[in-house]
């Protein structure tokens, strides 16, 4: 699971819940650098934030449906 949020504190409460029912998380601070995550490791699922700098949670949305290696990936916002 990859998590995407600004927010270090909601990032930690993400890890540690999904870590704790056994699931591998990565964090990302922002849509560019989870984009980037994405597509270097792609996740099986994308857990994300809406407002955050330099990319938005929409706009990491947007870049995900447009390529067609991460399209099918499932995104809870």
């Amino acid at each position: 699971i990859l998590a995407v949020d600004d927010s270090p504190s909601m990032r930690m409460l993400l890890k540690s819940s999904l870590t704790a029912q056994g699931f591998a998380v990565e964090n990302a601070e922002d849509g560019v650098e989870g984009l980037a995550q994405a597509r270097s490791c792609p996740p099986d699922l994308i857990i994300t934030d809406i407002n955050m700098p330099r990319m938005d949670g929409l706009e990491l949305i947007e870049a995900v449906r447009a390529d067609a290696a991460l399209r099918h990936l499932p995104v809870l916002v």
